[in-house]
């Protein structure tokens, strides 16, 4: 009796899963992204633009997008969203290991604003 094969990462056909799961994953990832736009949009455009990091514009066209649009957008390869805290002192007023204080969160969002993407 032979034993069971298990696929080879190099194996053509397990590449092409792992390539389309990971399609599926930005699908998934940039569906949910625009759905959040959306709806921060219809509740309060100044403040979704503030949370996003979105310019008034952008914020405007990715509300106004038909469902079509939307799902259209979404399954491009390329993910929508993109994490703003490259900034290494945003990172560590948000993660630091020394007890919450009152003006960390102001001091987090006053450094988001700020920053000229």
């Amino acid at each position: 009796m032979e034993p069971a094969r298990t696929p080879a990462a190099s194996d053509p056909d397990t590449r092409r899963e792992t390539d389309a799961e990971r399609l599926r994953q930005i699908e998934a990832l940039n569906l949910s992204y625009l759905l959040l736009v959306q709806r921060l949009m219809r509740e309060n455009e100044a403040e979704a633009l503030f949370r996003l990091g979105l310019g008034r514009e952008m914020g405007r066209l990715l509300a106004s997008l038909t469902p079509a649009q939307t799902i259209a957008l979404a399954r491009s390869s390329v993910m929508l969203y993109r994490f703003r805290l490259d900034d290494i002192v945003l990172v560590a007023a948000l993660t630091g290991a020394e007890p919450a204080h009152a003006l960390h969160g102001m001091h987090a969002a006053i450094v988001m604003a700020s920053r000229r993407d």
